[in-house]
């Protein structure tokens, strides 16, 4: 059976099928089916919370588990660090006592501004619909739903129910708290590690993002530090991610690693939220000279795996394997590129988010975002339930123009709402989210 994600590399060329601007009259149908569906739910989910008791203002704020979990985390401690994991019991295991840097976020070591108060129960989600209109960052609305269709194989009900759950996921998360924090909830000394570095694209387009295995240590942080660094991490991706190249592809090197390295309750955690929450993000995964180690534990991890995204998964031992799918400029030397780049996390400065205190502006952002949300639901709504050709097609024709204007909005409002991130400091992205690699 011919496997089409390769087949994309040896001709050059994405596969563009299903995506923005590539439908065919069916699947145009069944995404107007969706979007009905959809507003349905927001209006469903907003009639329960209209008959649920109010919390108190000040409520929101003090049941936050991010932050919970931040006042905990302030203070590193010299008590037994019993949530540290390990694969299959291998490897260090929890440490005598905590480490110094074992809690230490960034905040602790670069001081940023804290979140004005109002952020805490006025600007972060807390409805499905203000989850979705949150999740769908500065994307036209589409590829976000056009994602979850593909996903479930054009099943409409299987595709709302799993984007409702991704929803909810995001709301009990408290995902637009990790975009507004940014690195500053994040352990250090794991962004000091480089676990996760995106740098350059393949040869489809595709932003390329390095894991070197032997760099993680599942005993050197809580297990909680490095879920909260892959949630952020994932929503950094999603900024490079535009179309027509929408997703990742992923180098896993398994150089010199050992069972110390590998952290199976974090990699089952991570393949759950790749294929629940980030669904069609990933595009290649290249397994880089896998070592006996790997090898013996692959045969245990990939029954885990989906079959579509088993499918994406490609071993490569040499810089001549890895060339057929990142071009050698584009390629870090210690691969066997020409690209000399090399990781090194630079700290947050002390005014780089100085935007995000700005009250004013800030809510003026939001407010013009949140209006060309909802010009566009509105002409959505219409759209959805056209009944003939014509009038869809000049609905389809107001809504593409709506669409632009929100996502104009919506990179206008991004300053203000997302703390800069590693790869603003570096200049790979600008403050109009475009990409320079």
């Amino acid at each position: 059976m011919t496997n089409r994600v390769l087949e994309q590399y040896e001709r050059g060329q994405l596969n563009l099928d299903g995506t923005l601007g590539h439908l065919t009259a069916k699947e145009t149908a069944l995404l107007q089916i969706f979007w009905r569906k959809l507003l349905e739910a927001f209006t469903a989910d907003a009639s329960e919370l209209k008959h649920a008791p109010a919390a108190p203002a000040d409520a929101v704020q003090s049941t936050s588990k991010r932050s919970d979990r931040a006042q905990s985390s302030a203070a590193p401690s010299e008590k037994s660090a019993s949530s540290a994991s390990s694969w299959f019991g291998f490897g260090t295991g929890s440490p005598k006592s905590e480490a110094v840097s074992y809690r230490q976020t960034v905040k602790q070591v670069a001081p940023q501004n804290s979140c004005p108060p109002e952020f805490a129960t006025q600007g972060r989600a807390r409805t499905i619909r203000e989850a979705f209109w949150a999740a769908t960052l500065c994307d036209h609305p589409d590829v976000l739903l056009l994602r979850f269709l593909r996903a479930r194989k054009w099943k409409v009900d299987d595709a709302l129910t799993m984007l409702l759950a991704c929803l909810r996921w995001r709301l009990d998360e408290e995902v637009d708290w990790v975009v507004w924090n940014g690195e500053a909830e994040l352990n250090y000394a794991l962004l000091q590690r480089g676990i996760g570095a995106i740098h350059k694209t393949d040869r489809l387009g595709q932003p390329i993002l390095y894991i070197p295995v032997k760099m993680n240590d599942p005993s050197a942080q809580p297990s909680e530090q490095i879920i909260d660094y892959t949630v952020y991490l994932m929503e950094v991706a999603r900024i490079m991610l535009h179309p027509p190249a929408e997703k990742v592809c992923l180098v896993f090197d398994t150089t010199d690693m050992s069972m110390s390295n590998m952290d199976w309750s974090f990699f089952k955690t991570f393949l759950h939220y790749l294929e629940h929450y980030y669904p069609e993000c990933l595009g290649l995964v290249l397994i880089y000279n896998a070592s006996w180690v790997f090898n013996s534990l692959w045969k245990l991890i990939c029954p885990l795996l989906d079959p579509v995204v088993a499918s994406k998964v490609h071993f490569t031992q040499s810089a001549a394997d890895l060339q057929k799918f990142i071009a050698p400029e584009n390629l870090l030397a210690e691969y066997g590129g020409k690209h000399q780049y090399k990781y090194e996390y630079i700290l947050p400065r002390e005014d780089e988010n100085r935007l995000m205190s700005d009250d004013q502006a800030r809510k003026a952002a939001m407010a013009e975002r949140q209006a060309a949300c909802d010009v566009f639901e509105e002409i959505t709504r219409k759209w959805a339930s056209a009944e003939s050709a014509t009038n869809s097609q000049a609905l389809a024709d107001e809504r593409a123009t709506a669409a632009d204007s929100l996502v104009a909005a919506s990179k206008a409002q991004d300053k203000y709402v997302r703390a800069r991130t590693l790869y603003h400091r570096t200049g790979v992205i600008d403050d109009d989210l475009r990409i320079h690699w």
